[in-house]
């Protein structure tokens, strides 16, 4: 009763959230680490930000949202966090998670390998629910070849160094890197970005876009220049822990 009364009261305060004037869709806002906010989910959602990731533990058989095992507290479930929230919100939206129909990514960030199967089994049971949230779990993942082996609810993270054969490629419909991969010097994200560093990200860009994926890069600064630079190069999702600040500069 006591998960039900938080889920209830959590939607409340999202759909008062939406129902501001000044509410926009932002597609390519990615909320980074979203479970360390004040309000996990209800932030982004309230801000329109298209995809969302949370990092997930097994304890005692239930999955757990948490950046660190010893962080973990027993009302943090995922289920409570995001699942139960986002089936009452498709519920009212027409199968979207979005008035407007608009889609929603959920990262899951998968700590322990044991995770995969109880996240498959909790979403199956959704799957027909849930089809405009697409989830695409990260971290402790499979082999490509056993892709196939999962429910087609389950999406996966890919890394632009792993070749896919084409059936685990249709099963990553994302290629996220780390910035250090594009570059040995740290940006600032005050300075302009070098260009040869700008060069060699929308090259990235544009192979991932030919293959069909959509991309991401991690360990970008949480500056406006920062943002608008991504914008400019075309990176698809662009990450932050200053959810104002990401919104703002996407205005």
């Amino acid at each position: 009763m006591k998960r039900l009364f938080t889920a209830c009261l959590l939607l409340g305060t999202i759909q008062a959230g939406l129902s501001q004037t000044n509410f926009k869709y932002r597609p390519s806002a990615h909320s980074h680490n979203d479970y360390e906010q004040i309000k996990p989910l209800e932030n982004a959602y309230a801000l329109g930000f298209g995809s969302i990731e949370a990092d997930v533990y097994v304890q005692n058989g239930e999955l757990m949202v948490a950046h660190e095992r010893n962080e973990i507290k027993p009302e943090r479930t995922f289920r409570q966090l995001y699942l139960t929230p986002l089936l009452k919100l498709v519920r009212q939206h027409e199968g979207y998670p979005y008035p407007g129909h608009h889609p929603l990514q959920l990262m899951v960030d998968l700590k322990d390998a044991e995770a995969l199967p109880l996240l498959e089994h909790l979403l199956k049971s959704h799957q027909f629910e849930l089809k405009q949230v697409r989830f695409v779990v990260s971290g402790n993942m499979p082999r490509p070849e056993e892709f196939k082996n999962y429910d087609p609810i389950i999406n996966f993270d890919g890394r632009r160094s792993q070749s896919y054969a084409a059936d685990a490629k249709a099963r990553v419909p994302l290629i996220s890197a780390d910035f250090k991969e594009f570059s040995t010097q740290a940006w600032d994200g005050i300075t302009p970005l070098p260009k040869e560093v700008e060069s060699k990200l929308k090259t990235f860009v544009a192979q991932a876009h030919a293959n069909g994926q959509k991309t991401r890069v991690w360990g970008t600064p949480n500056t406006a220049l920062a943002y608008q630079t991504l914008q400019k190069i075309g990176l698809d999702y662009i990450g932050s822990d200053q959810l104002d600040k990401l919104a703002a500069t996407l205005n």
